[in-house]
């Protein structure tokens, strides 16, 4: 697999990832608002340092499933059923509204790193998250069992991570402000994409 594709591949799965309002982004986007787009960068750097070595462990983790052959018929199997699963999900059912983050938890400049690096260990869905992505990916011969392969893969989902924070930064004080009609149509995006996945997987399937 050619390097900058793989790097991509990453970037957009930690992007698409990212999008749903949780404590990460809306951290971010609260900092923004209340310290400013250099501070909330920070914490968004924080964050996505965090979340490689999150990737780093997780895509390890994974062959313990794809060491064998055995492994991948099955793999293929349950890809498409959580991506249609999830897909239905997000696209019907996925609540649209967010609670706004506490003012009152804002910490102090020099601080911000250290904060995003906190925010990022209580996302306790990465580690699966990218287990099951990692493992689908060996699955499909997209990623390869070596140290460069996982290296180059975590970097693109910290370009990812941050350049979705970078977007919430930004945008902070219109997200903020507009909860439900953005979640609303993120987490219909998300059902999209994660349902054309679990097409693609079926397809796959029934043509074993």
């Amino acid at each position: 697999m050619n390097a900058i594709t793989l790097v991509l591949i990453a970037f957009g799965l930690s992007f698409i990832g990212s999008l749903p309002f949780g404590i990460i982004n809306m951290a971010v986007a609260h900092t923004a608002l209340q310290k400013g787009l250099k501070a909330a960068l920070i914490v968004a750097a924080g964050a996505a340092f965090i979340e490689f070595f999150q990737v780093f462990v997780a895509l390890k983790f994974t062959w313990l499933f794809t060491d064998g052959g055995s492994m991948e018929q099955y793999l293929h199997i349950i890809a498409m059923a959580v991506f249609l699963a999830a897909g239905i999900y997000f696209f019907f059912f996925a609540k649209s509204k967010a609670a706004p983050p506490d003012p009152g938890k804002t910490s102090r400049v020099h601080n911000l790193f250290g904060r995003g690096m906190f925010v990022s260990t209580l996302n306790v869905m990465a580690i699966p998250y990218w287990v099951f992505y990692g493992a689908w990916l060996t699955a499909e011969g997209v990623l390869e069992h070596d140290n460069t392969s996982v290296l180059l893969f975590s970097s693109g989902t910290v370009l990812g991570t941050f350049t979705l924070l970078l977007c919430y930064a930004l945008l902070g004080d219109r997200i903020l402000s507009k909860y439900e009609n953005v979640t609303r149509w993120v987490n219909r995006f998300i059902g999209l994409v994660l349902f054309g996945l679990g097409v693609y997987q079926l397809v796959k399937v029934v043509g074993m």
